[in-house]
Parts: structure tokens; sequence; C-alpha cells
């Protein structure tokens, strides 16, 4: 019978020894939206370009462009599987993000 509360203690250390705390998970998820904040700020000046081009060479609705731009600069998927990365991921904020969220992994 004593054996059963060590084992329980065994089993509920693990847990506890890889569980991020409250006050981490905060610190990742608002280094993440600086990270897209940031990188909202580069994209849409680029966004709005292709927009006007697309309205202007291609002759077609601004909502048409505006839908087909909507997620230009993000990361896409393929279609044979795999993803075409998104662009200003190399900003600092980002690399901050990354950095930290690398840090706990290790």
């Amino acid at each position: 019978m004593k054996l059963r509360p060590c084992l329980l203690v065994l089993l509920w250390l693990p847990l506890g020894t890889f569980a991020q705390s409250e006050a981490e998970l905060k610190r990742y998820a608002d280094l993440d939206r600086q990270c897209e904040a940031a990188r909202e700020r580069k994209l849409a000046p680029l966004r709005a370009e292709k927009i006007e081009a697309c309205v202007r060479d291609q002759k077609r609705a601004r909502t048409d462009c505006e839908s087909e731009l909507a997620n230009f600069g993000n990361t896409q998927a393929k279609a044979g599987g795999g993803a075409v990365g998104g662009l200003f991921y190399d900003l600092p904020q980002c690399l901050a993000a990354t950095a930290a969220r690398n840090q706990y992994r290790q």
C-alpha cells in the first residue's frame, strides 16, 4: 500500500517538469503578437501595392483582388504537401519569439 503514493508522485513528477507556467505561456503569446504586428506593418503596403496592380493591370474588381491577396505574405500550403514560408519572419520581434520557444524546448 505504501507503494501506491510513491507511484503517483513518480507519475506526476514528469508532468510538472515539462509543464509551462502561465507566465511563460503569456510571454510567448505576447512575443507572437508583437511578431505578427511587426509583420503586418511590413506586409500592408506590399498587399496594397499588389491589389492596386491587380485592379489596374488585370482590370479586375477590387473586391476580387482584395479577396485573392488577403493572405499575401503569409505561410501558404503547397498542393503536394509542405509549405511556402511567409515573409518577414526574420524581423527582430519574430526572431525573439522563435528564440524564446526554442529555448524552452531545449
